[in-house]
């Protein structure tokens, strides 16, 4: 086991969102099963490879001030819509959701289509357990290393959250974004999105949040809720570097569970994020971009 927090000032971060837009490139890749899946793409094609998997509810675009920052210039990277999700298909078979083959099998569908060789991956939130997919199903060596962004990716137990107001209200949100009536479905959207909400984040990307949560019909929730998110077996074996990137005030990432996380996975790192909550990459882009470039250039070797 290996722990490091981070600490930067902002006068380190050498990788601040460029003032041109990286040019970004959409394709319509088949996933597993056919399902058609929205990829971007942008970067340094000769670079080391990212790959980027969104959160439950949300899409590519999130990751938008990592594809459109400096990164671009030495980092080869691929973001995705997932199955359900953005503008990716939307199978309503549960047989298309339910299994972790259906999940890895788009992972390795956007790898191949773009050509990438052992990229990192990061995993935000939901996507953490995609990630887990990805390596149950296609192995350890195909991957340089994982980021896991507020995420554990079901690599250890989740502990139970302490009942709450705040639990409930959480509860019967998740609850409304699975209704048939769509009105609860709206509503349901709308407060994940503004619980997203960052200091620095523009109208138009509020509005996005609450878009990318439209976008996702309450049947593909209500399959994806009988998926088994049970990643434990991989814990011992997942050697391979690991940065755990939370923010302090993270509440979809338990404490207590980051702690178990930093002791039982064999090579780990953990990036600490003060007065933070879900969305680092967003709230403080720079020192996320920054941290993943060095993590990268260090799980590849790369200069």
């Amino acid at each position: 086991m290996r722990r490091l927090v981070y600490f930067c000032s902002a006068a380190l971060f050498a990788l601040a969102s460029s003032s041109a837009q990286a040019e970004l490139a959409y394709t319509e890749i088949k996933g597993y099963g056919g399902v058609p899946l929205n990829v971007i793409e942008t970067g340094n094609q000769e670079g080391p490879g990212i790959l980027l998997i969104h959160g439950f509810g949300q899409g590519s675009l999130a990751f938008r001030l990592q594809m459109e920052s400096g990164l671009a210039a030495d980092f080869h990277i691929v973001a995705f819509d997932m199955r359900g999700h953005g503008l990716s298909g939307k199978p309503w078979q549960v047989e298309q959701i339910a299994p972790s083959e259906a999940w890895a099998g788009d992972v390795a569908a956007v790898i191949q289509a773009t050509g990438l060789e052992k990229p990192v991956i990061v995993g935000w939130s939901y996507g953490g357990f995609v990630v887990s997919d990805y390596l149950r199903h296609y192995g350890l060596d195909s991957v340089s290393g994982v980021n896991l962004v507020g995420s554990l990716g079901g690599l250890v137990p989740r502990s139970p959250f302490p009942p709450s107001d705040n639990v409930a209200n959480i509860m019967e949100n998740s609850r409304k974004s699975r209704s048939m009536v769509f009105d609860e479905n709206v509503e349901a959207s709308l407060n994940t999105a503004m619980g997203f909400y960052t200091p620095n984040m523009t109208e138009q990307d509020k509005q996005s949040q609450f878009a990318m949560g439209l976008l996702m019909p309450s049947y593909v929730k209500r399959a994806m809720a009988g998926r088994d998110l049970d990643n434990t077996d991989l814990a011992a074996s997942l050697n391979i570097p690991v940065l755990l990137t939370r923010g302090s005030r993270d509440v979809v990432m338990p404490a207590n569970d980051t702690e178990v996380a930093l002791k039982e996975l064999p090579d780990v790192t953990l990036s600490f994020y003060d007065d933070t909550g879900h969305l680092p990459f967003y709230h403080h882009a720079d020192r996320f971009n920054q941290e993943l470039a060095d993590f990268v250039r260090q799980v590849t070797g790369s200069h």
